[in-house]
């Protein structure tokens, strides 16, 4: 039962470290109060980001060259090649896979004897 006791002890040190950043979130949060209701309400949440819409704009016809670079073909991103296996090797496949599934037979023929 280590392993159960270990588990406990982790999760004891854990709810520490919990504890520990709780109490500094709430001097934190008494500081942003001191300071004033605006200092508070920003402590919470994070500014929202704002693109222009050039920004956008460039970024959206960058994606597009892209696209139509990888719908051209161009730099081995458009069509795959299919893979084709010669004959000899498609016949020494399917041989070695006869030879397997004779072995499996056997053994099922000779268990149920």
């Amino acid at each position: 039962m280590n392993i159960l006791a270990a588990i406990k002890r982790e999760r004891r040190k854990l709810e520490k470290q919990a504890g520990k950043l709780q109490r500094e979130l709430d001097g934190l949060t008494a500081a942003a109060k001191a300071l004033g209701n605006s200092a508070s309400d920003e402590l919470g949440k994070a500014g929202k980001r704002v693109m222009s819409a050039a920004a956008r704009a460039k970024i959206s016809a960058a994606a597009k060259r892209r696209w139509a670079k990888v719908r051209a073909g161009t730099d081995g991103l458009g069509k795959v090649q299919k893979r084709v296996m010669s004959a000899a090797a498609r016949a020494k496949i399917s041989a070695a896979a006869k030879r397997r599934w004779a072995k499996v037979r056997a053994r099922a023929k000779k268990a149920v004897s």
